[in-house]
């Protein structure tokens, strides 16, 4: 693919083009980069071409060549303006290290006109490719040729009248093509999917398909209802800033049918690609609403997996922001700040504890819980050197690094990251007679998540967390609860543990502490467990820094008369009812607590990748986790028929199966 950075209408070449239409380049790029992010997050590669001042078409790459199984032929452009573009590919091709690329010595203007279906090469002219050609083409890849002639001026390229669904199947548009050719078409491909004059004049055969999925226009329904019948999964996008150049989804996209010798798959992106986000592009947003940069509205049903638990950019903690800001940020542990006593005696005392370890992220406050524990092992336990164990529970997820990802059975947060930390055993989760057969003199610690987020929001039996307390009392070792997403009012409570009525022995904080403005997280104990921690044991420039403290305490002000807890209880009440009455609708089951719920769709609908892209269509922003189950986490501020707006949404993209989403 080639960013639309110059891209414009400067001339015209094909029936699309308007010079004197104004285009909005930021537009068009952010439309660009929303195709892109639905390739990625279907899991496939992208590589990205520098694109060339002057050459504003280069963007439709398409048109740059063809790339198929054993071969790189290199296009050669009809038209004057863009007949740059040829070389510009070729050393593209060249310096990704692919040797022996062909060239024609007529006009071929790549995939627009070269289209592999299967073993064989569906070959369009009329306007631009040469019939001529057809014959070098085949010559150069050493497979079948079928000429088929355009006759519509409308339909200059042969992917504009002819789409590619896999091996098999394709779908045209008759009328482009001329009587003999069609013909043809209807030989070859007696099970094709046939698309009227509506859909093809916006480009809405110009598409992409791996084979199920199928990237197309936005602005194509009835093709994207057939492509459903006939069993392909249509994923929609708005490209009409594009459009004005005359290509859509297969124009910006040359599909690579063997990888390049020396592959940079970087994609140029200077992002490390360590998530797979939805193609949205936030821009702005307020309440539990997120606007993109294209003016598209959004509910946040994820709120940041309860880090923005208050809301985005909610106005009491702004405020502490910009007060805090205008005096003091950062003055590290070395000094002392006005701000970091106050914050962790208040945290204490909301959680009923006696001290406060400070530090930044979720991750850095299990690991520093798990050292902690050690410590405490070794000084308060008498557990010898280097023996301390603590034991896990299956399905968790506490972060990743790498002591936290060596207890992890995730393969995706373990594989290719040992060798791992010692010290850790782990048993299911729920099961309290595992945890006793695991103890002995050793264990220091149990830590749990009271209620697994990631692992699809999975509640315990009401016995598991006073089991666990049981047993740490019984056997001298610690009791920790990850409340990283669970805590700070997301369940009803102001700790999920407070459910069952359990006082663990240290609790990690993180997330919604931080007011969603800046990373804040916290251990929380009392100081026979915190009290063994001396200077220069552990530590963090930015742990506690005053700008951290001033939020943290100001989100532990708002819960303090626990108006919020109760929001999230009436709130979750409502949205439990809701989700459970799509049970035998396209859902399979409902969990969770408070405003927290892990959806399991039934698999016929989808993926729950697929799910949330297709309410992303809808305007509602939602997270998979593990095969088809949804997770819903939305901001305390959302309100009652907010939640009825959203899972009206879930009911109709599960209960109409793989099919399209039209905004």
């Amino acid at each position: 693919m080639t960013p639309p950075t110059h891209f414009a209408v400067t001339y015209a070449i094909n029936p699309w083009m308007h010079p004197g239409v104004p285009v909005d380049t930021d537009r068009a790029l952010a439309q660009w980069n929303t195709l892109r992010d639905i390739y990625l997050s279907l899991g496939h590669a992208v590589l990205t071409v520098d694109p060339q001042p002057g050459l504003p078409d280069m963007v439709y790459a398409a048109n740059g060549g063809l790339v198929t199984e054993n071969t790189v032929v290199a296009a050669q452009f009809t038209h004057p303006q863009r007949a740059a573009e040829g070389p510009a590919y070729a050393d593209w091709f060249t310096g990704q290290g692919y040797r022996d690329v062909g060239h024609t010595t007529l006009p071929n203007e790549g995939e627009g006109d070269l289209l592999v279906v299967g073993d064989r090469i569906l070959a369009g002219t009329g306007f631009r490719t040469h019939r001529d050609t057809h014959a070098e083409i085949a010559h150069l890849t050493g497979m079948e040729v079928i000429t088929l002639e355009l006759v519509d001026p409308v339909f200059y390229h042969l992917d504009t009248a002819l789409g590619v669904l896999d091996d098999d199947t394709i779908a045209y548009h008759p009328a482009a093509f001329s009587p003999a050719s069609q013909d043809a078409l209807a030989a070859l491909f007696p099970d094709a999917v046939l698309v009227g004059a509506e859909d093809a004049a916006v480009l809405g055969l110009n598409f992409v398909s791996d084979g199920l999925h199928v990237v197309m226009t936005d602005a194509a329904p009835d093709l994207a209802l057939s492509l459903a019948a006939a069993g392909f999964r249509p994923i929609t996008v708005d490209l009409s800033e594009l459009l004005k150049g005359g290509g859509g989804v297969k124009c910006c996209t040359l599909e690579l049918r063997h990888a390049p010798p020396v592959t940079d798959r970087s994609d140029h992106d200077p992002v490390a690609h360590n998530y797979s986000p939805l193609p949205v592009v936030a821009h702005s947003a307020e309440g539990a609403w997120i606007t993109d940069v294209d003016g598209d509205r959004y509910l946040d049903c994820l709120a940041a997996y309860s880090a923005v638990n208050f809301g985005h950019r909610n106005p009491t903690v702004l405020a502490a922001v910009t007060d805090q800001l205008s005096r003091l940020t950062l003055t590290s542990r070395a000094f002392h700040s006005d701000r970091l006593r106050p914050f962790c005696a208040d945290l204490a005392a909301l959680c009923g504890k006696q001290m406060v370890l400070p530090m930044n992220t979720g991750a850095e406050a299990v690991e520093s819980a798990l050292k902690v524990a050690r410590k405490w092992g070794y000084e308060r336990k008498g557990v010898p050197d280097g023996a301390a164990t603590i034991i896990v529970a299956g399905g968790n997820f506490h972060g990743r690094t790498i002591s936290i990802v060596s207890f992890s059975d995730d393969p995706e947060a373990r594989d290719g990251f040992g060798p791992f930390t010692p010290g850790f055993r782990s048993v299911p989760y729920g099961d309290v007679d595992a945890i006793a057969a695991a103890m002995d003199d050793t264990v220091v610690a149990v830590l749990v998540e009271p209620v697994q987020g990631e692992a699809g929001v999975v509640v315990p039996t009401d016995g598991y967390l006073p089991g666990i307390r049981r047993l740490c009392d019984a056997h001298s070792a610690l009791m920790i609860c990850d409340e990283i997403q669970s805590g700070l009012g997301r369940t009803g409570h102001t700790l999920a543990v407070q459910h069952w009525d359990v006082m663990p022995d240290m609790i990690t904080l993180g997330k919604a502490l931080g007011g969603g403005v800046i990373p804040v997280s916290a251990v929380v104990a009392d100081r026979s467990v915190l009290g063994v921690l001396q200077p220069g044991q552990h530590g963090s420039t930015f742990g506690g820094n005053p700008l951290a403290a001033a939020v943290g305490q100001t989100v532990v002000g708002m819960l303090a008369d626990g108006s919020w807890q109760r929001r999230a209880a009436d709130l979750g009440a409502h949205l439990h009812e809701r989700l459970g009455g799509l049970i035998g609708h396209g859902v399979t089951a409902v969990r969770g607590l408070g405003l927290w719920a892990g959806v399991d769709v039934d698999p016929s609908a989808g993926t729950g990748k697929e799910i949330c892209l297709r309410l992303a269509a809808e305007g509602v922003l939602a997270k998979d986790t593990h095969g088809s189950t949804l997770r819903f986490a939305p901001p305390l501020v959302i309100t009652h028929d907010e939640i009825d707006w959203a899972v009206d949404r879930l009911a109709t993209v599960v209960s109409r199966g793989p099919s399209v989403s039209e905004r």
